[in-house]
């Protein structure tokens, strides 16, 4: 059966599982994962369950795999799948479809999926009586990791899943090995492009306050090397959130996190010259560069990006040509770890101010207080997300999950579930607002099974506060922003989880606590005051 030789195929390469909700036109594809000993894991919402499969990907480095029904189902799912091709994570979708003598015909659930995806997809296809199976799965496996990797199509009708296949069992092997070979992996460091070492070595012997910046989609510089070279030629080194952790959070010139606004203007308003690994214009919130200081940027050469100058681009390898720089070092940098931890003692100072009430920011560092930095985390779209990824310190690569370029509300549910399935027993805390939590509450019940510490910090402000704030700003009515009162006690018992709510910081503290020692997720309702987040718009964004 052509199912059987997906499904064979999908775990001949490693990948140990698909998400989605059943659908009558895919049971039999299902069904043969099942029997191959591919777990299936059943969503609520079509969107969460492509959010989850792109989360596997990121933990796993091979494509996630999503199985949703034709029309209806692809169609709900769509917010995850945007989400993941604007984040670059490889993700194969399965579809069934109607038979190809009925689809004329058909008017019930009768769509062209493929034109649907087509502006999210890198690569589609259809499987027909005939079709090369470990072909058609090679290539969207190919398709999906190579380049700059991106969800594909395969749409799979149920009467071609129940047919025979053509392709003979050696094939299917043949396959496999070829496609470990390729992705089962990592590729062996690169020489140092001298051009790119002696450019960037002059720029640096005469600059007195240069500034790294670690950015991008994939990490192309090791922990190692970025210590090394920051301390080296003793320069301060910021990540986006998605590089969180590659310089561990101990080092005496780790700056902290970027998101290009005014806060990290206190170091580069002094820098006389950026070095930036891979920018991405998801990186800076689709704004100008914060710094105006002579920038040099490691890039690929699908670079594409001018909406910010960058005096000289370096087209090659950073892991490589910073590895050499650290090895022989002449820096003219004037920067002490003192200026660094300055500026980490400013930040704090500024987003904590002291207040008589709960604020965001608080409830946010009350959470992360008692949370091991080697834990993973997870941020929803909103108010919280900058204060999470500003605040936060995890002591390696990986650790911190955001979803970036959408930015899409409802991402921390679902990637926490499928985070916590993926990588056993490390704990999970996942910070959202209480409109992202409404969107998604069903999907608390996915993770009711036993495992990990998991834990769900909601920010119950009864409001979509970060709309309120730029109405208020714009002088808009306050229109659509309100949202009801909220109990997590009553939600988790509701959903089958622990619910508690928390008024105080001790409180906030006490309950993640309380979560770290529990194998059953907990939810903490955080009550805060909103007021503050008024001052903190200003201070974060201007």
């Amino acid at each position: 059966m052509i199912a059987a030789q997906i499904a064979e195929l999908l775990t001949g390469v490693g990948i140990r599982r698909v998400y989605g909700l059943p659908g009558e036109d895919h049971m039999a594809l299902i069904d043969a994962f099942e029997a191959a000993g591919l777990e299936y894991v059943t969503a609520f919402n079509e969107s969460s369950a492509v959010i989850m499969a792109a989360t596997d990907a990121q933990h796993t480095g091979l494509p996630g795999v999503v199985v949703l029904s034709l029309a209806p189902g692809v169609s709900n799912g769509v917010n995850g799948l945007l989400n993941t091709y604007l984040d670059q994570v490889p993700l194969i979708l399965i579809s069934g479809q109607h038979p190809a003598h009925r689809y004329p015909f058909v008017t019930r659930q009768g769509f062209d999926i493929e034109q649907l995806v087509t502006p999210m997809t890198k690569w589609r296809a259809r499987a027909v009586p005939g079709t090369d199976i470990p072909g058609l799965v090679g290539r969207a496996v190919d398709e999906a990791m190579s380049g700059k990797p991106g969800p594909v199509y395969l749409e799979v009708p149920d009467d071609v899943a129940t047919a025979d296949p053509v392709a003979p069992t050696e094939a299917v092997a043949a396959a496999v090995e070829q496609l470990r070979a390729r992705w089962g992996a990592a590729p062996g460091r690169r020489p140092a492009v001298p051009a790119e070492v002696a450019d960037l070595r002059s720029r640096l012997e005469t600059a007195e306050r240069p500034v790294l910046v670690l950015a991008g989609r994939r990490r192309r510089v090791s922990p190692e090397t970025a210590t090394a070279f920051a301390e080296a030629w003793r320069l301060p080194v910021f990540t986006s959130s998605r590089q969180k952790g590659t310089v561990h959070p101990d080092s005496p010139y780790a700056a902290g996190t970027f998101l290009n606004g005014r806060l990290e203007r206190h170091l580069f308003d002094r820098s006389d010259l950026v070095v930036l690994v891979d920018p991405d214009p998801f990186d800076f919130y689709n704004r100008a560069w914060c710094f105006d200081s002579e920038a040099v940027a490691f890039v690929e050469d699908t670079f594409t990006d001018w909406s910010n100058p960058i005096a000289r681009r370096l087209v090659g390898d950073p892991e490589a040509s910073l590895a050499a720089l650290a090895d022989n070092p002449a820096p003219a940098s004037v920067w002490t770890a003192e200026d660094v931890q300055g500026y980490r003692d400013h930040l704090r100072a500024t987003l904590l101010p002291p207040t008589e009430t709960l604020s965001v920011s608080q409830a946010v560092d009350a959470a992360l207080a008692v949370w091991p930095r080697d834990g993973y985390l997870i941020a929803d779209a909103g108010f919280s997300k900058p204060l999470v990824a500003m605040l936060s310190t995890p002591s390696e690569p990986d650790l911190y999950y955001a979803s970036n370029a959408l930015s899409t509300m409802g991402y921390t549910v679902p990637t926490a579930v499928a985070t916590r399935r993926a990588v056993g027993g490390r704990p999970v805390l996942g910070f959202l607002g209480d409109g992202s939590l409404l969107m998604r509450a069903t999907e608390l019940m996915v993770s009711t099974e036993a495992g990990g510490p998991l834990v769900y910090v909601v920010v119950m402000d009864r409001a979509l506060t970060q709309i309120e704030v730029k109405q208020e700003r714009r002088h808009l009515r306050p229109v659509g922003a309100t949202l009801p009162e909220l109990s997590a006690a009553k939600l988790g018992e509701a959903f089958g989880i622990e619910g508690i709510d928390a008024h105080t910081a001790d409180d906030v503290r006490a309950a993640v606590g309380k979560g770290l020692g529990s194998d059953r997720p907990v939810l903490v309702g955080v009550h805060v005051d909103k007021q503050p987040a008024r001052e903190l718009f200003e201070v974060l964004r201007g």
